[in-house]
C-alpha cells in the first residue's frame, strides 16, 4: 500500500499524475477581484476566466482514479460576494 500524500498546490503548476489522487478538495478563485497578497490577478477578462477553469478543471479530472471524488467550494451568489 502507497504511503497517503497531500498536495497544497496549483494543479496547473504540478506535474502530470493521472489516476493517481482519490480525492481533491478546491475552492478556486471567483474572479472578483480580490487581492490575496501574493501578486495573482483574481481579475481576468471573462472569456480567459472560463479558459483558465476549463484547464484546471481537466488537470484535476485526469488525476482523479476512477472512482474518485472531488470537493468544489463555491459561494452561493458570486454577484453579492457570497452573502
Amino acid at each position: 500500500m502507497h504511503e497517503p500524500k497531500l498536495w497544497c498546490c496549483d494543479v496547473l503548476q504540478a506535474p502530470d499524475a493521472p489516476e493517481s489522487v482519490d480525492l481533491i478538495v478546491t475552492s478556486p478563485p471567483y474572479n472578483l477581484g480580490m487581492d490575496y497578497g501574493d501578486g495573482a490577478s483574481d481579475q481576468k477578462d471573462y472569456f480567459d476566466y472560463l479558459k483558465w477553469i476549463r484547464d484546471w478543471l481537466e488537470k484535476c479530472f485526469n488525476w482523479l482514479k476512477p472512482d474518485g471524488r472531488m470537493c468544489l467550494n463555491v459561494p452561493l451568489d458570486t454577484n453579492k460576494s457570497g452573502c
